[in-house]
């Protein structure tokens, strides 16, 4: 098996939370600190090719954590998404996989979490229905249970026809005055557009007296 023997260590100039690894045989690479730390080289050791690959993968490892907590330093993102985003990185995908294993470990990366924050903003922000919220999840790729579990406590807490009379006073439609044919086909088609059914739609407008 062959061994490279390491000849020099160095700060990185430009970047100086890197060190630069000299090898005998003309070879360089460099490694984060934190790497440098935790899987500890000095000058003269030497390195089988089998070390140089372990050293070689952590880094890469701490490369795609980095960015990582980067993006998650900005606001919480799904699983998903955060996946997403770092294969656009073109890192390894064993690498990605075992990153976000770390990540969810330690809680920083947690869907149950994020799908209720994620839900009570969208709602909270754009008055939406579930059959629009539903919509706004599906590029998340969430676990069905958690999916209808979230659904299910937002609207608990934001209920569809509270919602909906907030979108109706906000276009300052009246309460206890039927709407004609055209009034009520504008109104019905807002109110489905934001991702209410049909059913919860006209409950609201039969409260309401508009029909």
């Amino acid at each position: 098996m062959a061994k490279r023997k390491i000849i020099d260590i160095q700060v990185q100039k430009r970047r100086k939370n890197r060190r630069s690894i000299f090898l005998d045989d003309g070879s360089v690479f460099g490694i984060s600190e934190d790497v440098f730390f935790s899987i500890p080289v000095h000058i003269s050791d030497t390195l089988t090719d089998q070390q140089l690959d372990e050293i070689l993968g952590a880094d890469s490892q701490q490369k795609i954590l980095d960015v990582a907590l980067n993006l998650l330093s900005y606001r919480m993102r799904s699983k998903a998404e955060l996946m997403r985003r770092l294969k656009r990185k073109n890192f390894n995908e064993d690498g990605i996989y075992a990153v976000m294993e770390k990540l969810e470990k330690k809680g920083y990366v947690n869907d149950q979490k994020f799908a209720h924050v994620f839900a009570r903003e969208k709602v909270r922000r754009k008055l939406i229905g579930p059959v629009a919220l539903r919509s706004e999840f599906s590029v998340h790729s969430l676990d069905p249970d958690i999916l209808e579990h979230t659904l299910k406590k937002t609207y608990d807490e934001f209920p569809e026809h509270t919602l909906m009379e907030q979108l109706l006073a906000k276009r300052k439609v009246p309460t206890n005055e039927p709407l004609d044919l055209k009034g009520k086909k504008k109104i019905v088609n807002t109110l489905r557009n934001k991702g209410f059914s049909w059913d919860r739609i006209q409950e609201t407008l039969v409260k309401r007296g508009n029909i």
